[in-house]
């Protein structure tokens, strides 16, 4: 059984936490991809909530979450993305992307392979973690990762051999995390820095990543479900607590800048005070 030690007020720990990719570096990255039989798009107790606000953020703010360049691949990979989604709409006008997208919560990509090089070809994108779709849309999907400290040595090569070898239907899935000074699900850049005094005001974010490899055409799904909740709630884990403590001590500068700069870093204390308490328990 974990220890728990839940902090007043604070909200309960959610299951994820034990999917979380939580060794220190370096590598510092790792694709960490796992087989998954079933769960594509996962349904829980805040889905009104996301796709209200998918559903808000598309209908007000269209040119900065939706994308999709105009080629029959495209076409094709979305309106088979639409049913998987099951999605029933009365809107024809909509995109089949952008339909797929108002019915799950996952955030969702077309990668398209052109020279066996992966490209982002069309996305319905509402949660992003400081990155503009309209930046990025077209490109190969190592520029896409430009911001991500490392990923060109340690990961760009594996993921574009990798998606070259994804089998039809295969899924695949992930899971990163980083630590947010603010709740915003709709994050396409980094806010201004400011004082925090760990862990009120901090947020524990994290992507569930799901690649799958479509029927139709050559092209992959990449979903992502975004996640959030206050770091407080890790108090009651205490076992990941200490092991997240550990991890961002062992990140480089730019890691650290990239996946939470000063909030990741005044989580550090905070986590490691909390981790000490599993150790001492376990002695």
């Amino acid at each position: 059984m974990h220890p728990r030690r839940k902090l007043p007020g604070a909200a309960d720990p959610p299951a994820w936490l034990d999917e979380l990719h939580l060794e220190p570096g370096p590598p510092w990255l790792a694709m960490g991809t796992r087989s998954l039989d079933d769960g594509l798009f996962v349904v829980d107790r805040d889905y009104e909530r996301d796709v209200a606000l998918k559903s808000v953020l598309l209908d007000e703010r269209p040119a900065e979450v939706f994308a999709a360049l105009d080629t029959a691949e495209v076409r094709a990979a979305s309106e088979e993305i639409l049913a998987l989604t099951r999605a029933v709409t009365n809107r024809s006008s909509l995109h089949p992307l952008d339909a797929a997208g108002r019915s799950v919560q996952e955030d969702l990509c077309v990668l398209v392979l052109r020279d066996g090089v992966p490209h982002l070809d069309a996305a319905s994108l509402c949660f992003p973690s400081y990155w503009r779709l309209a930046d990025k849309i077209g490109r190969p999907l190592t520029e896409v990762h430009d911001p991500v400290p490392h990923y060109p040595e340690e990961l760009a090569a594996k993921v574009n051999g990798f998606l070259s070898r994804l089998a039809p239907r295969r899924m695949v899935w992930r899971r990163n995390w980083s630590i947010h000074d603010v709740p915003t699900y709709f994050l396409p850049e980094a806010t201004p820095t400011r004082d925090v005094d760990a862990p009120d005001g901090l947020y524990l974010r994290s992507e569930r990543q799901v690649l799958r490899r479509l029927e139709t055409t050559d092209a992959v799904l990449f979903t992502i479900r975004t996640q959030q909740v206050p770091l407080a709630a890790v108090a009651a884990r205490a076992d990941v607590a200490g092991r997240m403590a550990a991890s961002i001590a062992g990140w480089s500068p730019e890691l650290a800048d990239y996946k939470g700069g000063h909030g990741a870093l005044a989580a550090q204390d905070w986590l490691a005070s909390i981790g000490e308490h599993f150790d001492a328990r376990r002695t």
